[in-house]
This record gives C-alpha cells, structure tokens and sequence, in this order.
C-alpha cells in the first residue's frame, strides 16, 4: 500500500501544481481587466472557464445566461462577450460595425495576426487600405455583382440538379453529405470566380481547400487553455504549416498556374505576394 501511494505522489503533486498555476494566472488576467467595463457572467472555474456552466445545450445556457445578467454578458477565463438580444446584436453588428470586427485567428494557423494583415482579406485588421478597397471593388462590381451573378445562374442550377441526381444514385448507401456540398459549392465558386471547372487543377485546390477546412475546425486544446499554446500539442500548427507550404512556392510552375493561383489566394483570403517567388 505503501508502495502505490509513492507511485502516486507524482500526479497529485502535478494535479496540485497545474492547479495552483492556472488559478494564479486566472487571477492576474482578472485582476489586470478589473479596471474595465465588462459585462457581467457567471464566474469561470478554474482550468475550464464556464464550460461546465453551458452544459450540453448551450443555446439554452445562454437564453438563461440573457435572463439573469441581460443583453451583453461575457464568459471564460479568456474574454468572450455575447450578445443575446437583437438590440445588443444591431448596436455590435451595424452601430459600431467598424470598431468591433476582427476575425478570430486560430493557434493553429502558421500566421500571426500582423502577418495576416498584409496578406489576407477575412483576417484582415486594417479594412482601409488601397489593397483591401481594390479587392472589395472587384467582388462588389465584377464577382458577385447582381449582373454576374444572374449570368451564372442557370450554371448554378445545372450544378444543383447534378448533386440531386448524385445523390439519387446513392440510395440506401452511405453518403458524406458535407463533402458532395462542398463539391458543388466549389465547383460553382471555382467556375464563377476563376473561371475554370473540373479540372485538374481544380480537383487539386478542392482536396487542399477540403484539408484546411479540416484542419481549421478541428478542436485544439490550446483554443481553450493558453498554457499549451506554445507546444502546439495537438501538431495543427505543424499540419498547417505543410497544407500552406505549396502556396509559397511556384519556381517550376507555369506562369499561367501562377495567375491561377495568384487569383484564387485573392478569392479565399490568402493574397500572398508572389513576385518574389514566381
């Protein structure tokens, strides 16, 4: 007995040892916001925050978070600011619009955020240079125009009724609906936007896009705790790394592969700078 209590003094010393860290920087990060109007919320746990609070149906966590602290109501060790009304939701989404739009960039992209400020359109902070308003232009009055995209609306249908029918083929088998959407969806994007279809080029970008969509809503502990956040101990950051490699490095491709993808970077978010590769 002795014995098995020795062999267990090393975990509990851990267990005591992480709690005792987390509830130290809980504590310093609540206490260098408390000069700050928050909005009120349950009180986090420490190490988990108020998961526990949102139980399995967190929409309804939330109705009844709205009832018992109002409109604005914020969560988590880390800042989370809900806003449960439609008045609280229209003064965030149109009044101050501009002040309080961010995109929320994952631990595990290979980017920092001052990174992907220079080469991204969804990420980016700054929506006033000359770099995001040409790109706003473009699909504003040449992509996504009314005209544009009533010219490609019987595409989208034929594009449509194929995915009906392929999945009319596939009775009583076992089908990933999310995948054959994504398919017609980009088939229908790839087609509108850059103008090709079925290729081979497209079939690659497709499994690339596919990927990264994988990866970038895959649960990543360090999302929830900070402390690992540096280890990457999930490998997304190292997987990202290797899905966004064949973006950065075009040497022996074909000039016209490089427009190609020099458009389709623009079109998904990622207007890398290719001069000094291509």
């Amino acid at each position: 007995m002795a014995l098995i209590y020795l062999l267990l003094l090393p975990i509990f010393i851990t267990i005591l040892v992480v709690i005792t860290v987390s509830r130290f920087l809980t504590t310093s990060a609540a206490s260098k916001h408390r000069s700050l109007p928050l909005p009120p919320g349950p009180k986090p746990w420490p190490i988990i925050g108020n998961l526990p609070h949102l139980g399995k149906q967190a929409h309804i966590s939330l109705q009844h978070f709205s009832q018992l602290y109002g409109p604005l109501i914020s969560l988590g060790s880390q800042l989370l600011v809900v806003a449960s009304s439609p008045a609280a939701a229209a003064e965030i989404l149109r009044t101050h619009d501009r002040l309080l739009s961010a995109r929320y960039v994952s631990t595990g992209l290979p980017y920092d955020m001052m990174e992907l400020d220079r080469k991204a359109i969804v990420w980016a902070y700054n929506c006033s240079n000359d770099q995001w308003k040409a790109f706003r232009a473009m699909f504003r009055n040449q992509i996504f125009s009314a005209k544009a995209i009533q010219s490609q609306a019987a595409a989208r249908e034929r594009k449509a009724a194929e995915m009906v029918r392929f999945l009319d083929g596939k009775l009583w088998e076992s089908v990933s609906i999310g995948q054959v959407v994504f398919a017609a969806i980009f088939d229908s994007l790839s087609r509108d936007c850059i103008g090709f279809e079925s290729s081979e080029t497209a079939n690659r970008l497709k499994s690339l896009i596919w990927r990264m969509m994988e990866l970038g809503t895959s649960p990543n502990i360090a999302e929830f705790f900070p402390i690992p956040k540096k280890w990457d101990p999930q490998g997304l950051r190292r997987e990202n790394t290797e899905e966004y490699k064949p973006k950065h490095h075009r040497r022996q491709r074909p000039s016209s592969i490089t427009a190609v993808h020099r458009i389709l970077l623009s079109s998904f978010g990622l207007a890398a700078n290719l001069s000094s590769t291509c």
